[in-house]
């Protein structure tokens, strides 16, 4: 029983392996869109991942042997006297205060915290006796820091040196040592004494971490100030995983269809190899081949090519993750909090991950070309386009079924469109998979109708080449519906990203000009996310109002809240200054009343006239929604009150953001330089005016979608090799043919045109066929996915002269494909085949 399965299994290894030789070019291109699929996938994944871990790390790591944390419900700093009820109450406790500064030179962001550094050295296992550690320097000096080697990294810092940092103005630091960002967050860490003296933060911190169990949380509940919760840890490192959650399944998402292409190029090259190889496994069946052995000799094939293509792939997602990880850190580090992420090659469940799933898409590939092979019989020896002939009868029942599945993933989005059971858009990624796959189903029919229509002008434009090039393709019809489905969604995907990008943009920019209609801002430096959260010094806006060329200021503040027991953002702005001078409402009065952004209405269903009721420190009230408003600047849910409520409910008036509105005529730059002057010696202060915000939004922008811009280029790759790849296997398997017609005269330049005129007809009827799939995906995206995800929407904006533009590029690159078998056809020696024959 054992030598048989050994023989069996020596036998099933000897033709892959003579397969591969035999193939080598295949198994490269192989090969190669299997590892683009896994890097890129790989590089996300970990990118993704690492984003989330960094945003959750100050809550696992700081201090890992605490379950629960003491909090502000609005995220503000709190009295340290509470220390002193958990001390009485013998609760082991970590005191902790954050604030983010900015590196001045690279213009990095750098969370410095202020901790019970006893009790952090001691949780974290640091080696204290470390030599590059200067304890003494770390205690006595209140400028003295630890860094971590990232941002050491970064900016160059080794210990003794000195850094200025901007936080509420520019600090100075003196580098004790480097710390292991393995092992405690990234950021600069001080003794929480020295912190306190050196921000003036006397008596404030910012988070209590306790360990507690259930009967002891209920205990501290029961002590604590009104304005402080008691949270587990687990849920609050479960909600900040939440926010992203949608940015990362949207690039799991693209990266899948990127994906799918290196799909279908492992499995043209199984079902090139299974043609080619059909005389060979007659003969083998004629010997006694069981069809098990058969199956298994392709499926074989396929493992090993994508075994060595995921292998591949993982050293392409370190690359491609230096990339990757740049883009995402920049774009979360914007949009929500600093991130940091480290973009090298690490070996974890999600590298093993990624690796099996490109075995799995292989084997996946293999399985239908591996079937079609098990039913040729010895008779078939010689019958070349047998399985064509007998494959065209199902044309019509694949295109069937193929309309069947794309109105299934049709419906699937409409139920996700209209139905709010999920917060995700778990529905419209299955419908985008069922339209996938139905358009793959439906591309034999519509091939075979393409060709049908164009024969008779081809071939009466360009002659005997027309002929030939149409009598490849309906011989071969199958393999060129193969490499049509790789460039159809290659077309799809490059579509539906530059319509998403396209409408994101423009209604960006509606969305810019209502909103940012102030000639000047001013926020804090230290601050580089959407939104500041450190208020800044309330004589400002005297400062400010005193200026004549200045005609009205609206100060803003952002706060931390929650909602539904998610955070949200909620905002307290001057009502009357903007209702003024945003939509010229110069009689607006305040009311009980709020303004909310759409992921209210998309999540909860909340709509304008509908009451909504805010957590206060005064307890819940409620609001009505006076209106419903757009916001791209985060993804939390967004609420916005008058000053006046602040002042109510909150007992304070501060601000983290100002708007200046100058009078008409007034020297823009002139009163820049004034207001530089004026409040910003110290340099804590981001002064700009109404064209530089507006450059960084757009900025902004470009860095989120930069990322998509690579999964477009890589799957156009992918699919180029695979036109490639189908146009060189035909070349291959009519050598005897090309070979007769080199005998009989025909030229290069003929053999040339034939090959054109088939990537042409296949660069055209594919990215048409593309186009319509990328259509329909767009649409989906647009409206369903990006909406559920987000929680914002966007009109859908379709450029046709752009798209058009791009599929004619798209066109060229394939007939450009076309050109890589001509090398091989003029080298053909055609007395060899000849004589053959």
């Amino acid at each position: 029983m054992v030598r048989s399965l050994l023989n069996n299994f020596y036998l099933i290894f000897i033709f892959a392996i003579r397969n591969l030789k035999e193939e080598k070019l295949f198994s490269f291109i192989s090969i190669f869109g299997v590892s683009l699929g896994v890097g890129l996938f790989l590089s996300i994944l970990n990118s993704t991942q690492s984003a989330i871990k960094s945003m959750t790390n100050d809550i696992e790591r700081l201090n890992p042997i605490s379950n629960y944390e003491i909090v502000d419900k609005f995220g503000n700093p709190f009295d340290e006297s509470v220390l002193e009820r958990l001390n009485l109450k013998g609760i082991r406790n970590f005191p902790i205060i954050k604030i983010n500064g900015q590196e001045e030179n690279n213009k990095l962001t750098i969370p410095i915290y202020g901790v019970d550094s006893l009790k952090l050295l001691k949780h974290s296992n640091i080696d204290l006796k470390r030599p590059d550690l200067d304890l003494l320097l770390f205690f006595q000096n209140t400028d003295a820091v630890f860094v971590t080697d990232d941002i050491g990294k970064r900016i160059n810092l080794k210990k003794g040196d000195e850094v200025e940092i901007n936080a509420n103005g520019v600090k100075r630091f003196v580098v004790a040592g480097l710390l292991d960002a393995d092992q405690i967050p990234s950021g600069f860490y001080q003794d929480i004494g020295n912190f306190q003296e050196k921000f003036n933060y006397f008596g404030k911190i910012s988070r209590i971490d306790v360990s507690l169990n259930e009967n002891l949380a209920d205990e501290v509940k029961s002590i604590l100030p009104e304005n402080l919760i008691l949270q587990e840890k687990s849920s609050v490192v479960k909600n900040r995983g939440e926010i992203l959650k949608s940015f990362k399944m949207n690039l799991y998402f693209i990266s899948f269809i990127a994906f799918l292409v290196g799909f279908f190029m492992l499995f043209n090259t199984i079902f090139i190899t299974v043609v080619k190889k059909r005389e060979q496994i007659g003969v083998l069946r004629t010997l006694g081949g069981t069809k098990y052995q058969i199956l298994m000799i392709f499926i074989f094939q396929a493992l090993m090519l994508g075994t060595l293509g995921s292998f591949l792939g993982l050293f392409l997602g370190g690359l491609l993750g230096i990339y990757s990880s740049a883009v995402v850190e920049d774009t979360i580090s914007t949009i929500f909090s600093p991130v940091y992420i480290k973009g090298i090659f690490r070996l974890d469940r999600y590298t093993f991950f990624a690796f099996f799933s490109g075995v799995f898409i292989s084997f996946v590939s293999s399985i239908f070309p591996a079937i079609e092979s098990t039913k040729v019989n010895p008779a078939e020896t010689v019958k070349k386009g047998t399985f064509e002939i007998k494959f065209k009868k199902y044309y019509t029942a694949w295109f069937i079924l193929g309309i069947i599945l794309i109105l299934i993933g049709i419906v699937l989005s409409l139920i996700d469109f209209y139905y709010k059971r999920f917060p995700y858009p778990y529905l419209s990624y299955l419908g985008v998979f069922f339209i996938l796959v139905g358009f793959c189903a439906s591309a034999f029919l519509y091939l075979d109708r393409v060709v049908q229509l164009m024969e008779r002008v081809v071939k009466r434009i360009f002659k005997t080449a027309g002929f030939l090039s149409f009598a490849d393709i309906r011989s071969s019809s199958y393999r060129f519906t193969i490499a049509l489905v790789s460039v159809a969604i290659s077309t799809a995907l490059v579509v539906s990203m530059v319509t998403l990008i396209d409408s994101f943009k423009i209604s960006l920019e509606k969305w810019i000009n209502e909103n940012l209609k102030a000639d000047i801002f001013i926020k804090s430096a230290s601050c580089s996310s959407n939104f500041c959260f450190e208020p800044l010094d309330e004589g400002l806006l005297e400062k400010i109002k005193s200026l004549k060329e200045v005609e009205a200021v609206s100060a803003f503040r952002a706060i931390k809240g929650s909602f539904n027991g998610k955070e949200i953002l909620l905002g307290f702005g001057d009502e009357k200054v903007v209702k003024k001078y945003h939509n010229g409402n110069y009689d607006y009065r305040v009311t009980d009343s709020v303004a909310v952004s759409e992921f209210f209405k998309i999540r909860y269903g909340l709509k304008e006239g509908d009451t909504i009721e805010i957590d206060t420190p005064k307890g819940k009230v409620k609001f009505k929604i006076r209106e419903v408003f757009t916001s791209y600047s985060n993804l939390n849910g967004f609420i916005i009150l008058d000053n006046y409520y602040q002042k109510k409910y909150w007992d304070e008036l501060k601000f983290t953001q100002i708007s200046i509105y100058l009078k008409k005529g007034v020297d823009r730059d002139q009163v820049l330089k004034k207001l530089k002057e004026l409040l910003n010696v110290a340099g804590e202060l981001d002064i700009f005016d109404n064209h530089v915000i507006r450059k960084k939004v757009v900025k902004i922008f470009d860095k989120t979608f930069a990322i998509t811009y690579a999964i477009q280029g890589i799957a156009l790759i992918v699919s180029l090799l695979g036109v490639g790849n189908m146009l060189y296997a035909v070349a291959l398997e009519r050598r005897r043919e090309i070979s007769i017609l080199k005998y009989l005269g025909t030229d290069d330049k003929l053999l040339t045109k034939i090959y054109t005129l088939s990537a042409g007809l296949i660069g055209v009827a594919g990215t048409v066929y593309g186009f319509i799939l990328g259509y329909i995906l767009s649409e989906i995206i647009v409206k369903v996915v990006n909406t559920k995800s987000f929680g914002w929407s966007i009109a859908f904006q379709i450029d046709l002269a752009k798209n058009l533009y791009l599929l004619i590029i798209l066109i060229f690159f394939v007939i450009l494909s076309g050109l890589l078998p001509i090398k091989t056809i003029k080298q053909l020696d055609p007395k060899r085949f000849v004589t053959n024959e």
